[in-house]
């Protein structure tokens, strides 16, 4: 990862601009630009940079495919059904699908495309003949019928940051003093889309258009079926609470860096404001992480693994490791203080019925 590059680039986008550049356009550079951590090789997994779902093991992926096949027999089991993944990563969570070999990949109904920015990763993707990589920023695909996926990915769109001051906000923008990166406060007019009752002056809100743009675009592109998000996130008063809590950074699967210090050295994340996402775009659907995975039989998983556990211990062969396993995921799936205390958010498009 080239921390200098990143700087250099950054530096002369601020200097282009004329002064501080907004944290948005900051976080797409250090994440996305073309020496960003992502285009640098920084990934989810075991041997990246932080774990998600999908790497904890198998047994998610598992769920996600009987939740699929629901999906798709609710449906009519149409021909074809498309999940468009974004933000796929290096595939892992397909590699999962693929292993639990849903009815309706078995069937050849399934089209599932890995939407993914960053060409290193796409380069991981799973070959299958029902799966597929895509490069752009912006799919172009629509989806006659079938769902959009989105793990962890809206907490790694870019976002801006407003501070609380006097009778309304400041806007945090980011500049070069010659020594490194640092804050500017610039006053803004009224926005329309943030609070000022009950919020306390110095208090701090990302405000996510990207991520609220994301929902709002999939859902324009699904003509019958879903889209489907997993993320952590807290209602906008959590998020005052918290204090600027809410941002984070990841690297080597450690935590806390500056994230101003070393730009492209670490990923960047926030906590998704629910509040915020849903404005004049409510959810369906909205549960725990915990939940929803029962509700698409992540228990029944674990006792058929358990099963095969049992009647293979004394061989003590792949497969039945793997069964066992699904035990110790699940634990950390289901988990109210960590993964399990996600949440899933689902908007439903189904123009047959209102």
């Amino acid at each position: 990862m080239s921390v200098e590059a990143v700087t250099a680039d950054l530096t002369a986008m601020i200097d282009a601009h004329g002064g501080p550049i907004p944290v948005s356009a900051f976080v797409e550079q250090a994440l996305y630009g073309r020496h960003g951590f992502y285009v640098s090789g920084g990934q989810a997994g075991r041997r990246g940079d932080f774990l998600t779902a999908p790497e904890v093991g198998p047994l998610f992926g598992a769920v996600i495919a009987r939740a699929v096949d629901t999906w798709w027999r609710e449906m009519g089991s149409p021909v074809p059904f498309t999940v468009l993944e974004g933000g796929a990563g290096p595939g892992t969570l397909a590699r999962a699908v693929i292993a639990a070999d849903p009815d309706v990949l078995s069937s050849g109904a399934l089209r599932w495309v890995m939407a993914e920015r960053s060409a290193e990763q796409r380069t991981l993707h799973p070959v299958h003949e029902q799966f597929a990589s895509v490069l752009p920023v912006e799919e172009p695909m629509r989806i006659e019928h079938g769902v959009v996926l989105a793990n962890e990915l809206l907490d790694n769109l870019a976002f801006d940051v407003f501070e609380r001051a006097g009778d309304g906000w400041a806007e945090i923008r980011i500049a070069h003093d010659g020594a490194g990166f640092v804050e500017r406060r610039m006053p803004v007019a009224t926005i329309r889309d943030l609070p000022t009752d009950g919020i306390p002056l110095g208090a701090r809100l990302p405000r996510q258009r990207a991520a609220r743009d994301w929902v709002r675009e999939r859902r324009r592109r699904v003509q019958h079926g879903r889209v489907v998000v997993f993320d952590y996130g807290a209602t906008t008063t959590e998020l005052v609470a918290r204090n600027g809590g809410w941002l984070r950074t990841h690297r080597g699967h450690e935590g806390g860096a500056d994230w101003l210090t070393d730009p492209g050295s670490c990923d960047i994340t926030v906590d998704v404001d629910l509040d915020f996402i849903q404005v004049d775009n409510p959810a369906d659907v909205h549960l725990p992480q915990a939940e929803w995975l029962r509700r698409h039989g992540i228990e029944e998983l674990v006792e058929e693994g358990r099963a095969v556990w049992e009647a293979s211990a004394g061989v003590g062969d792949l497969a039945a490791l793997k069964a066992r396993s699904r035990v110790r995921e699940a634990d950390a799936l289901l988990d109210p203080d960590g993964m399990g205390g996600f949440h899933v958010l689902e908007w439903i498009v189904d123009p047959d019925h209102g």
